[in-house]
């Protein structure tokens, strides 16, 4: 009775089982994977960044180009900035090209976006300013761009600020005293990218 009883427990114990094995296999890799939305600290300085604003002068595009740059380990935040460096190396530079570069398809067109007076008879990148088409995250928060267009070419300059309203009157001042021309095109980006 014993060996019929455990016989019986053990079809038993075996039917419970043996669905479940049934149903068991590799799971599936379509998964939806869930990434997790990026949580900046709101309360950490922010990062040195170097924006530069660059033309491409085929097609009359702006574009702001930002390079961050890793603090020192010997580097103090103020204002709750951390301080950039005094010098930026030129390839920093060269690199904003790049991504204008990418765009346009030739280096002739790209150059940076604060031009010298004279620069609508000769488009150039040596008639423009590297330091003056940039802005650091240290001393600004605000880049402004003003430009008037001579033909199909726009004729622009940049300042830096630390409001997006002070930066485009700081734009629209120097390019008009340095232009000697009303530049009523105007645009402004953050410095740092949030």
């Amino acid at each position: 009775m014993r060996a019929l009883t455990r016989a019986v427990a053990a079809v038993a114990l075996a039917a419970t089982i043996l669905p479940a094995q049934a149903h068991a296999g590799p799971l599936s890799f379509d998964l939806p994977l869930y990434q997790p939305p990026v949580i900046a600290d709101s309360k950490a300085p922010t990062k040195c960044t170097v924006t530069y604003m660059i033309a491409d002068l085929a097609n009359n595009d702006l574009y702001a180009s930002r390079m961050r740059i890793d603090p020192a380990e010997t580097d103090t935040p103020a204002d709750n900035r951390m301080p950039c460096p005094k010098v930026v190396p030129p390839r920093v530079g060269l690199q904003a090209l790049d991504t204008c570069l990418s765009r346009s398809g030739e280096a002739k067109f790209c150059v940076f976006a604060d031009m010298s007076r004279g620069f609508e008879r000769q488009p150039d990148i040596h008639n423009t300013s590297e330091n003056a088409s940039r802005c650091a995250s240290d001393a600004a928060s605000d880049v402004g761009v003003a430009c008037w267009m001579s033909g199909n070419l726009s004729v622009c300059n940049v300042a830096c600020a630390n409001s997006p309203h002070e930066a485009l009157a700081q734009a629209r001042t120097r390019c008009e005293e340095k232009q000697q021309h009303s530049c009523p095109i105007t645009a402004t980006v953050p410095v740092s990218a949030q």
